[in-house]
Order: structure tokens, then C-alpha cells, then sequence
């Protein structure tokens, strides 16, 4: 693909998307790429700062490069400004749809939240694809193919359960199946993100 000739500043990494790929409501990815682009990254500071660069055929995508520590154990305090950040994308109406383990980075910064697709549902490699990645979704919005901020919920949950080492990544089987259980029980689609949170760190959370 031939790259516009434009200048992308080093300290980013960059993407880059043809329009015609783009396959939700062209309206809908407008919305969402001026989302994106206006992140109160003052404010919040979990949010990568995100640029991008309109052509004629394309989008430029532009996200500060950020350089990734590993850390043996995390207190309950070190996911506070992602979740102050989550509750911001349910505020402004933005569902970022893949929330994981590779999306979210630990930084001399803190965590940081990257990777904001202008499109949820893209064509890659000739096949409609639907970026998100298994088993951090709803079932069932996976099935409609229509992911709401349920799927950035069940997510994060998720993610919190890896990352803290309250669940293997062992066996896919076991581990959907105690997801299940764990989503019906605190009812995912109801509660804040503060309150998952509050879950994970619960020591009875298996009970």
C-alpha cells in the first residue's frame, strides 16, 4: 500500500486505514474518530494521545509510543486511572470493544489504554472481521456482531482476573466456563467499572 506523503513525528507508531475498509455507518466512524481525537488526555490519564489524519482515501492513525515495564505484582490502587478512563468512554458514548491484555500497557506512566480502531468491523484480508478478541466479549454480542460497552466490561473483568493471577490462561475451557459464572453472578451489564474493580480485589471472589 502506498503511504501518503505525510510526516509522522517518531515518537509515534501509526496506522494506516483505507476508507473503503472502514465497514460501519460512515456517520458512526466520523463520530468516533472525532471522539477519539478530542480524549481529555489531561484529565484522564490512562488515554493514549491519538491522532488522526484524514486523506482522500485513508485515515492516518497516530498514537504516542509508549515504552512498556514489567511489573511482578499490582495493588488494587494501580488500575484506578484506567477505570476513571473506562467510566470516561461510557460517558462520552465511545466503546473501545477490545480491552485485553495487549491493549492495555504498563508504562512509566502508569497503565495506559491503547489501540482505538476508527471502526469496529473492518475488511482484513479480504474477510469482514470484527475486532475483538476472544474470550474478552459477550457471548451474546458476538453473536449479534453488535458490541456495546457490556463487551468493555467484560473486558476489563477479564483482564483484571489475568493480570492479577486470580485465573490461568491454561485451559480456555475452564476458564470461559468460570468467566461465565463470574459474569452472571455479578451481572456485568449493570455495574460500574468502579464496582468490578472492587470484585477482582475481593478475596471471596471465588466463594
Amino acid at each position: 500500500m502506498n503511504k501518503p506523503n505525510i510526516k509522522i513525528k517518531q515518537k509515534y507508531f501509526f496506522k494506516t486505514y483505507l476508507k473503503s475498509a472502514l465497514l460501519e455507518n460512515k456517520k458512526e466512524i466520523i463520530k468516533r474518530i472525532e471522539i477519539i481525537k478530542n480524549f481529555n488526555c489531561n484529565k484522564y490519564k490512562a488515554l493514549a494521545k491519538t491522532i488522526f489524519i484524514e486523506t482522500p482515501n485513508s485515515y492516518i492513525y497516530q498514537q504516542s509510543k509508549y515504552q512498556i515495564i514489567k511489573k511482578e505484582s499490582y495493588h488494587k490502587n494501580d488500575f484506578i486511572d484506567i477505570v476513571k478512563a473506562l467510566e470516561y468512554f461510557e460517558a462520552v458514548g465511545f466503546v473501545h470493544g477490545d480491552i485485553n491484555k495487549k491493549n492495555i500497557i504498563y508504562t512509566i506512566e502508569g497503565f495506559k489504554i491503547i489501540d482505538y480502531e476508527p471502526s469496529l468491523v473492518q475488511m482484513r484480508n479480504k474477510k469482514i472481521k470484527l475486532l475483538i478478541t476472544i474470550p474478552y466479549v459477550d457471548k451474546i454480542e458476538l453473536q449479534n456482531r453488535k458490541i456495546t460497552s457490556k463487551t468493555d466490561k467484560i473486558g476489563f473483568f477479564y483482564f483484571l482476573l489475568r493480570i492479577t493471577n486470580k485465573l490461568s490462561s491454561s485451559s480456555i475451557v475452564k476458564l470461559s466456563k468460570t468467566l461465565d459464572h463470574l459474569i452472571i453472578k455479578y451481572d456485568l451489564s449493570e455495574v460500574s467499572y468502579f464496582d468490578i474493580l472492587d470484585y477482582v480485589f475481593d478475596d471471596n471472589i471465588f466463594a
